[in-house]
């Protein structure tokens, strides 16, 4: 099979490849209380997606935030990024960490029971280079977690991009429904999440996100900013005279 060129710039791999970036990282997007409310959630949302246990690739692991929480709820974790000082802070608690390409990946077929990109999937106008990448790796009962914005205001324009980087992208989830099936996957669960974009959560008073979170609750899922997805390897539909089974 051709292999998929990612559609993420280079500017973006430098931005993450920074130190100082990778210093701030946590503490300025997790710091406050609203933050660190968020990133639970965050963690929750894709844990709740992933099987009881196994082995676990965290794609695009950056600071090992989800990998440490996996870990220490009895997963087997591989880390992988491409930025060498995002895995350095990975590295340090004790999970194994592979500085790689991920659309690259270095792993024999069938490796993983899960792979998980929290925070990547947005940062690709087109989802397909990701999925066909993951695929080979996984189990075929297997699950592929990540997570797709429906809107955000940094697909318009980058938001103090000295501190948080270049503008991201947003997905309508019928199109990743459609990106999924050619990739060899079907869509297990499709989780909605968050009214508005963390960079906006994480500037208000704890008390308006608990609001927030109520609100969620009573609001059409579609409103959401967020999508969680999880997909497993399915059997690509080649067309009724295909002789596929």
């Amino acid at each position: 099979m051709q292999k998929l060129s990612p559609m993420l710039s280079s500017d973006k791999r430098a931005f993450y490849a920074q130190p100082e970036v990778v210093a701030a990282y946590d503490q300025q997007r997790f710091g406050s209380p609203s933050g660190s409310w968020v990133n639970v959630r965050e963690l929750a949302l894709v844990e709740s997606l992933l099987p009881g246990g196994g082995r676990v690739l965290d794609l695009g692991a950056g600071t090992g935030r989800l990998s440490q929480r996996l870990r220490l709820h009895g997963y087997s974790v591989v880390a992988l990024d491409s930025s060498f000082a995002m895995l350095q802070v990975t590295g340090q608690g004790k999970v194994p960490v592979v500085q790689a390409d991920g659309f690259d990946l270095p792993f024999q077929a069938a490796s993983f029971d899960a792979v998980a990109a929290l925070r990547v999937a947005f940062h690709y106008a087109d989802l397909s280079a990701l999925l066909h990448a993951v695929r080979p790796v996984l189990r075929e009962d297997g699950v592929f977690v990540f997570d797709t914005y429906r809107w955000t205001p940094r697909s318009l324009f980058a938001l103090d991009a000295a501190r948080w980087g270049s503008k991201v992208f947003v997905h309508r989830p019928a199109d990743v429904e459609a990106a999924a099936k050619v990739a060899g996957y079907r869509v297990v669960a499709a989780q909605s999440a968050f009214l508005f974009s963390p960079y906006i959560y994480r500037r208000l008073p704890l008390a308006a996100v608990h609001v927030l979170g109520r609100l969620e609750e009573a609001i059409p899922s579609s409103l959401s900013a967020r999508v969680f997805w999880a997909l497993e390897p399915h059997a690509v539909s080649r067309g009724p005279n295909s002789g596929a089974p």
